[in-house]
């Protein structure tokens, strides 16, 4: 197999047919010949590396998964209290429109577009572009070190679900001190973790022991990954059904239970009742919406492009990143109701009998933590004050939680995997059995994690977050709006959702794209991102990172150094380099270009004259060659 993914063969066929000399008749049956025989070679190609491509239904509901995450429920109604309520919410759909659907809606079509995972796909568009691709690879690799830790803290809190009364409330814990008792629990039980005075003074005995319950749950989350994903994509897609459709019943539940709580209005009034108009200038809010919508659909990681690449050459991408970034949207605005409705509940109920006294806790304190506070403390403590239904309810919470993060490990893992099948293919001209890669990736990434179950694992966890994945996110969709700038044209993407919606029922001659996404994709995304990146980058360099000692902060930059260095390097090494053909029907279209002009064209013409080739030739065949302009 050839670099391009052609069989040998195929191309020798091709090459050895030459033109025929006479009537029109002749030459007509043989360009007939020729063209059912691209046709078959076509489907001979995307059939030998991605199948037909899985059904819509399973495209999307994969991608439903990736994009919903647990941040989705706990990280977006923290903010929407802490950023003054509706005002947050205007920031977040503006984000929404002009940087996160854009860029999602790009790499959906480069998926579908190219059949490739994202650094063939990058390397098809310009070798030079591959270290971007690269750099997505690695940030998803340090993400999957760390990010079923909060998926085995979910674990620990579904197994703790069982015991009556809850292990985290106070009649089984007694006097906990000046700590409630979820707070208790989630950091001396669950975590035992040092006190935070201890780390911010580098006074630490080591990384201390391993937690045995982390382990646990850790190993229990990865023997699950490894049976939803050892039979690759279409398996994979089918238990996503599950891990989607499981969340959305839990928290529709959760949601009546809580709306019809005590208290529940009072929680929902501070979450949608009110809109500081002030916090609108305030750009730390609009740096902090951006990046919430962006973290949720993630575009940037590559995960989207190699996903993409799995769908059918007739799918509506267009229609996908639609319904994909609303339904991602409604669970985030939904979730925060439940989220609300019980922290307008707990605030009622530590005001009873006496409003005055100093138990007594406004939601606006009990909204203040984020994130795994949220989870595992204020709302864990939320949920166990339900009453005769608190073990109920607590088992639904924690499911939820668990099945959220769930899909993001199945794409993040799919995508991993798939660069090994591909590159085995490339290879060895065979893939590699899709049972011992999942194997593989799935106890590598065990053992990789067990340093997050120690003692110091959620500090390690934080700071390997915030700068593997919040910067390098940003920093991957800045260049991805540099390289459409440079090698991707609007026509290209008009042409790629265009011809994979023609002869549709709805679009007979193709769906035709709004004109306001082109000012979205190659304007507002990039620039946006751009400011985003910078601003992060200065914050971190005027103040560390949440206090934390200096090693810890050594080692944050060095590991975002790791990560972006391969954008510079392969930008260097492949500047001058000219870009690969398309494969199947469009590499075809061009390589019937003749080889003369072919040695004249401009670097990028390999992949947009196969859009010339698609369409009726006015002019005659030596101007065929020109660029299409690019915005």
């Amino acid at each position: 197999m050839t670099v391009d993914g052609e069989h040998p063969e195929h191309e020798m066929s091709h090459q050895e047919s030459p033109p025929a000399v006479g009537d029109d008749g002749v030459v007509a049956e043989v360009d007939k010949e020729a063209t059912e025989g691209s046709v078959e070679l076509q489907k001979e190609e995307e059939e030998h590396h991605r199948g037909k491509g899985v059904s819509t239904l399973d495209y999307m509901i994969t991608l439903m998964g990736y994009a919903i995450g647990i941040g989705n429920l706990w990280r977006f109604p923290y903010l929407v209290g802490k950023w003054g309520g509706g005002s947050f919410v205007l920031a977040y759909l503006v984000c929404l429109v002009l940087v996160a659907t854009p860029m999602y809606l790009v790499e959906l079509h480069w998926g579908q577009y190219t059949r490739m995972n994202t650094i063939e796909c990058f390397k098809t568009m310009h070798p030079r572009w591959i270290g971007i691709a690269v750099t997505g690879a690695l940030m998803v690799t340090f993400i999957s070190m760390y990010y079923n830790l909060l998926l085995a803290y979910a674990c620990v809190y579904l197994i703790g679900s069982f015991y009556n009364p809850l292990p985290w409330t106070t009649d089984a814990l007694g006097d906990t001190g000046n700590m409630s008792a979820s707070e208790y629990y989630w950091r001396n039980t669950v975590l035992n973790e040092y006190p935070g005075e201890q780390v911010l003074a580098n006074d630490l005995d080591g990384a201390g022991p391993l937690q045995w319950r982390l382990v646990i749950g850790l190993l229990c989350v990865w023997i699950i990954v490894y049976l939803a994903l050892f039979k690759g994509i279409e398996a994979s897609a089918k238990v996503s059904y599950v891990t989607v459709g499981l969340p959305v019943v839990c928290l529709l539940v959760m949601l009546i239970r809580a709306v019809t709580l005590e208290g529940a209005g009072d929680g929902i009034e501070f979450y949608i009742g009110k809109f500081d108009g002030d916090k609108l200038w305030d750009g730390e809010m609009w740096a902090t919406a951006c990046g919430q919508i962006l973290f949720s659909l993630s575009p940037g990681m590559g995960t989207a492009v190699t996903l993409s690449s799995y769908s059918r050459p007739s799918e509506d991408v267009y229609r996908v990143n639609y319904l994909v970034t609303i339904c991602n949207s409604a669970f985030s605005i939904t979730g925060g109701f439940a989220v609300f409705s019980i922290l307008g509940f707990m605030a009622h109920r530590s005001c009873e009998p006496d409003p005055t006294a100093d138990s007594c806790v406004s939601v606006d304190v009990l909204a203040q933590r984020g994130g795994a506070g949220l989870a595992f403390m204020t709302l864990a403590e939320g949920v166990s004050q339900f009453g005769d239904g608190s073990n109920v309810f607590s088992f639904l919470f924690f499911l939820m939680l668990l099945t959220l993060g769930l899909d993001s490990t199945f794409a993040w893992i799919e995508t991993l995997n798939t660069y090994v099948y591909d590159y085995s293919r490339k290879v060895t001209g065979t893939a590699l059995r899709k049972e011992l890669v999942a194997a593989v990736t799935a106890i590598f990434f065990f053992l990789t994690g067990l340093p997050f179950c120690s003692r110091i694992g959620f500090t390690l966890l934080d700071v390997v977050d915030h700068f593997a994945a919040t910067h390098v996110l940003i920093f991957t969709i800045m260049m991805q709006g540099v390289m459409l700038w440079v090698d991707w044209s609007w026509d290209l993407i008009c042409h790629g959702i265009r011809d994979a919606t023609k002869g549709s029922k709805e679009f007979p001659n193709g769906r035709e794209l709004w004109i306001g996404w082109r000012f979205a994709i190659f304007i507002t995304a990039p620039l946006i991102s751009f400011g985003l990146f910078w601003y992060l980058f200065i914050m971190d360099l005027k103040e560390a990172y949440g206090g934390y000692p200096g090693w810890l902060q050594a080692m944050g930059w060095i590991i975002l150094v790791i990560i972006i260095s391969p954008t510079f390097i392969f930008f260097g090494i492949y500047f001058k380099s000219k870009p690969e053909p398309l494969p199947g029907k469009r590499t075809r279209h061009f390589d019937l270009t003749p080889d003369a002009d072919d040695a004249e064209m401009p670097e990028k013409s390999s992949l947009e004259n196969a859009i010339k080739a698609d369409e009726p030739n006015t002019e005659p065949f030596a101007d065929e060659t020109k660029n299409v302009h690019v915005e």
